[in-house]
Parts: structure tokens; sequence; C-alpha cells
């Protein structure tokens, strides 16, 4: 089984294109009058190192699994620091409370551009030879790099990602991308807020579906606070949005291709559609996170994750008793909705996340606001294939658990009660919490759970392994 921390490892997979091993020319730091050949055994160059031993080859592609694990006595590499920010970090109108680090981001340095994110986003192993690390939990990294070589310095968190060219400093030198910053961070560690491929940034593509019971609590204001460009109409931002309601939606869920054209969807506090008790909606929901999407699901919208995936949850009624629990769809919408709310004190269920929130909400309490329904129970269902035949949730190779429990909560009569929680299913993944995800702190001021919210959706965005991962 996988553990957490794969959930860290690259999302995509590259080719090593370095070009042939004799043509470095451009890696001759040290050229006295004949170019290093990188694999003769000869030292062309005269400076006392041949091949891979000479720091001109650190370049070539036969080089790069001997030397980038190597630090060579006679040129000593260049170290790159920073930190790794959530997006508008960089933008000085930001307000300070909103810029949170990002743990577990890749940093990476290629010498050639990196391909294109693919929809449905498998975790691969980065390429041998590309430097690399991933940020620690209060967004910090340090990077070793060959010295006055140029870069594609990559800093990504699953579909988000910045790309700039940086050229590596002299050897044994450092730069700290912390070091004489304001109010705003480097930007070049700073994750976009926007999709601008030609300047380096990239985004996922995200639908917000609006809720009946949403009015006072509108998105835009929770995505303006970061600096994202939101739009009602479709297709003209980097974030649209519809109503839970009307012919807009419909129509989006009754195609696999419209689907397809968001990375994630967000549903927030509202009616289930009736729509979703039809066959054939309920499949595309199904086939969409299948195939790569993502699905993030709050308390009255419920029904956008159980229709399609009955299997996982049991919620209660307004009277306790279970309600929407089995294998099988409900033959109705919203019949689990409590119109009471109530306001959990929240206990991180994922270790990971724990650490990150004693960094932004150090010893602090986390009070969650706003939760109406309750999840009873959780039931295993078929979330991938198997790594391991042996593991004890694989069965004839497919692999079959419960949802992973992000957050808990403890109110009146209730005790350490699942209230976040997420499931994979093959290459997409749904995450479903009990309570609001926004609620506005007013003033441009995220609240706890809005930045919980950020968190998950990076964490969503991150790549998918064959099973659950824990």
């Amino acid at each position: 089984m996988r553990i957490l921390t794969s959930l860290f490892i690259l999302l995509f997979l590259v080719a090593c294109n370095q070009g042939t091993d004799s043509a470095n020319n451009a890696w001759n730091s040290q050229n006295n009058s004949n170019p290093e050949v990188c694999d003769d055994g000869v030292d062309n160059d005269g400076d006392g190192a041949a091949d891979c031993n000479d720091s001109d080859c650190w370049g070539a592609s036969n080089c790069l699994n001997n030397n980038m694990n190597n630090t060579n006595n006679v040129v000593q590499m260049f170290t790159l620091r920073g930190k790794v920010w959530a997006p508008g970090g960089d933008n000085t109108a930001t307000h300070p409370d909103n810029i949170m680090p990002i743990p577990g981001a890749l940093v990476a340095a290629y010498l050639s551009a990196p391909p294109e994110i693919p929809f449905c986003n498998e975790c691969v192993d980065v390429p041998v030879g590309v430097r690399h690390v991933f940020s620690d939990t209060d967004g910090s990294f340090e990077l070793d790099l060959i010295p006055n070589t140029t870069y594609f310095l990559v800093v990504q968190k699953g579909h988000f990602r910045r790309v700039t060219q940086y050229t590596a400093g002299e050897p044994d030198g450092y730069e700290d991308f912390e070091e004489n910053v304001g109010t705003a961070k480097d930007s070049r560690a700073t994750l976009p807020n926007k999709h601008d491929p030609a300047n380096g940034f990239y985004m996922p593509r995200i639908l917000v579906v609006k809720g009946t019971y949403n009015s006072i609590d509108d998105m835009s204001v929770v995505f303006g606070a970061l600096g994202f460009q939101w739009q009602e109409a479709l297709g003209q931002g980097n974030i649209d949005a519809v109503n839970d309601y009307g012919s807009e939606i419909e129509a989006i869920a009754g195609s696999i291709d419209r689907l397809k054209d968001y990375n994630l969807i967000i549903f927030t506090c509202g009616g289930g559609s009736d729509f979703l008790t039809n066959a054939t909606y309920r499949n595309n929901m199904r086939q969409y996170v299948y195939e790569g999407g993502k699905l993030y699901v709050d308390d009255f919208a419920y029904d956008w994750a159980e229709q399609p995936f009955p299997e996982f949850l049991t919620f209660a009624n307004s009277g306790g008793s279970d309600c929407a629990g089995g294998t099988v769809a409900p033959s109705s919408v919203g019949d689990c909705n409590i119109y009471s709310s109530y306001d959990p004190t929240g206990t991180a269920g994922d270790p990971y996340l724990d650490l990150w929130l004693d960094v932004i909400n150090p010893g602090g309490v986390i009070e969650l606001e706003l939760a109406y329904d309750i999840i009873k129970s959780m039931g295993p269902g078929i979330q991938g294939l198997c790594d391991d035949d042996s593991d004890p949730n694989c069965q004839n190779g497919i692999y079959t658990a419960p949802p992973k429990v992000w957050m808990y909560g403890t109110w009146s009569g209730y005790t350490m009660q699942p209230v976040t929680v997420s499931w994979n299913y093959y290459c997409g993944k749904v995450l479903y919490t009990t309570y609001h995800t926004e609620g506005g702190a007013g003033e441009g001021l995220l609240m706890l759970q809005e930045k919980i919210m950020f968190y998950l959706i990076m964490e969503m965005n991150t790549c998918t392994g064959p099973v659950v991962v824990e």
C-alpha cells in the first residue's frame, strides 16, 4: 500500500532529452581549447578530469545518474533555498494572514521544458537525473544544482505548477528566495492563481456549482482573497460558476466530455439536482472520476457524492436513523439533509494536515462552523488496482476500502465523528465535508476552514496511485 508520501510523488512522466553526449559545448565551464567528449575515456579539454568526472559533462545524459547523486570534489554545487507558497502569496494585495505555506510541493530542476500535465495524473517516479526535493511542512526546501547551469525550475502541487527559467550561480554559492522579501513572497516559489502557460503559469480548470443555500457565502469572495479570477460566464475565466439547478448544470452532468472540461468540480451547499436519480447522470459522474476528475462536495450538496458512489457513506437523518446507506443509489435527493446546524471542534485525521495546521494555527483550537449533514458510518468501496496482492484489502487485484478521514468532529452527542472524508476511484478522487467550506470571515480574511479547503484542494489535485493513500 502506498503511504501518504506517495501524494508527494511527481504527477507526470518526463523524458530526459538532453542531446547527444558529445554535443556539450555549452556545459564547458573549464574548457581550455577542445570540448570535453563525455564518453570516450579521454581528458579532452586537459583540465585533469575525464568524461563524467568533468563538470562539463554533468548535463550529458550518460552522466546524469552518476553525477546528480554525487558531490564532486572538483566543483561544489550551488544551493537554492526558499519556501513554496499558496496562490496569491506573491501579491501585495493579499492579506498577510491569507498567505499560506504549501507542504509536499515538488521543486524540480529540468534541463528541458516539462510536458503538459495529463487529465489523469497517475503517480510516477521522478525521472533519473532530475534534481528535485519536496517542500517541508512549513513549505521550506533546499535544492542543490549544478553551478552556472540554466534550468526550467518547476514548483508544483498537483495541477498547480509554476515554471521559471533559472540559472544557478557559482560553485559553493546559494540563493535564498526568502531573503529580502517584504509582505509579498517570491513569485518563483509561489503557486499560480491563473492559467497562462505562455508565462509558465498552470492551474486546474475549476467549476463551482453554487448551491441554493450558498448566497451568503459566495465562493467568489473566498477565491478572490487569493487573487483567483472568477468568471460567471462559462469558459471565460480560470474558475467557472453555475447554479446547482437549471439547464446549465444538467447539460454539463449529461456529457462526459463537458465534465472533462474541468479538473475539479466544487459543489457548495444546496440541494442535489433531481436528475441525479437518473442512472445516465450518475454513471457520467462516476466515469468522470474514474478517468481522473475530482469532486469536492459540501453539506447539503451531498447527493453529488452519494448518488454516483452510494457504497462509501451512510448518513443520519434528522431523527438519527440511517439514511442513504447501502450500495444502491437513493431513489430521491435531499432526504438526508438536517436543517439545524452544529459547530464541531475539529481534530485532524491526517498527520500531515495536523502538522500543517500547527504551522498556520499554532496551538489553536480547530473551530468548524455551519455543519449540517452527519456522516453516521462509512463503508468499503472499490478504489482502484492493488499495488500488493498480499494486502488484506485486495480482492482479485482490486483495492476495496472505506474512505480516508481528513477531519473528525466533536459536538453535542458525537465524539470524533468523521466530518471530512475522501476516497479514490481509479484515477480520480471524491471529497465530502459536512460543514460549509466557506463562511465569510469578512475584510478579505479567510476562515480556518477555508484555509483547510485550499489545503485539501491542493491534495486532491495531486497524483492518484493505484490504491488509496493512508
